[in-house]
């Protein structure tokens, strides 16, 4: 990054993360309920969240310069998620003010620190072209989730036209259209699927490098898959690389997966191999799930290269 040596503001950004602004309201619960059955719950809390300014906090957290473009309601969360992004001094120059109320979601916890996440979308999609334009501007990277399809195939034409490379998170809900692939891949640098996500996508039951190759003639150089407590799988052009993951006691696994992409991408910006890469973003994402809520505990990169260090030992 580049310090303004007028303002101290920065003026050269790693990253800018698009959209996903929240308000997550936490419930622990005994279990997840089934159809038409109800159950007791716990109020964690009101805790800014949101996949992408969950990114945002954690790729800032490991040493990124971080921009959200993002929207934010008129109601009472409004300020207090944007107050969250710049507590970790994420850029909030291009978070935009619209009318309703500000997107939310309803999170279940149950006792092994899994969930269940119910999303309150704001109808709001499309950005300011001002907005999007300084957000755009001299800056490395886009991480944005791929619906709505229209905003992410302008934004991400946008960002090619301007040589920013797009890194997408792809969950389930993100690749059930039967045009994913063919529309989406090919303005992608960098792919990441959760487990759920890459079975919708490809129709497999399994993670074969065989058909993250097949994925990566549509447009992506790197490819990755997160697969929980299983570990993850990574792919680029030289590389094929895999890791066990961490064994850890779970606290909340919201957030889980996008520090794992902050991680990875900030480890892919400092050029490690693949092999490192998907190492780090393991370790990041393991001490993650360690803290309560989606920003219980975003590590520091000196933290995460401590846990590393200390999990060699015991081997």
């Amino acid at each position: 990054m580049r310090i303004s040596a007028n303002d101290n503001k920065v003026s050269k950004f790693d990253v800018v993360s698009v959209g996903g602004l929240c308000i997550d309201i936490v419930l622990r619960v005994d279990r997840l309920p089934g159809h038409d059955e109800k159950v007791l719950s716990e109020l964690v809390g009101y805790l800014p969240g949101g996949p992408e300014p969950n990114f945002a906090c954690a790729a800032s957290k490991l040493g990124l310069s971080v921009r959200s473009l993002s929207h934010i309601g008129t109601d009472q969360y409004g300020d207090l998620v944007k107050n969250d992004l710049e507590k970790y001094n994420v850029d909030t120059e291009c978070v935009e003010v619209v009318s309703g109320d500000t997107y939310a979601t309803i999170i279940l916890l149950d006792p092994t620190g899994e969930k269940a996440i119910i999303v309150v979308p704001n109808k709001k999609t499309n950005y300011s072209s001002d907005k999007v334009n300084l957000a755009l501007s001299d800056v490395d990277y886009m991480y944005i989730w791929p619906k709505p399809r229209d905003r992410f195939l302008k934004l991400a034409k946008e960002a090619r036209t301007n040589n920013i490379q797009v890194m997408i998170d792809v969950e389930d809900t993100a690749c059930n259209d039967e045009d994913f692939i063919e529309l989406v891949l090919p303005y992608t640098d960098i792919l990441s699927f959760n487990f759920d996500g890459y079975k919708a996508a490809t129709g497999e039951k399994s993670v074969e490098f065989s058909n993250l190759r097949k994925l990566m003639e549509y447009g992506p150089h790197t490819i990755a898959v997160t697969h929980g407590r299983n570990g993850a799988y990574a792919v680029n052009k030289n590389e094929e690389v895999s890791h066990n993951g961490y064994d850890v006691s779970v606290v909340d696994t919201t957030g889980a997966g996008d520090t794992f992409n902050a991680a990875f991408l900030t480890s892919t910006i400092a050029n490690y191999s693949l092999e490192k890469r998907l190492e780090f973003a393991c370790a990041a994402s393991a001490l993650s799930v360690t803290g309560l809520g989606p920003k219980g505990h975003l590590p520091t990169r000196r933290e995460t290269f401590e846990f590393i260090e200390s999990n060699d030992e015991k081997q």
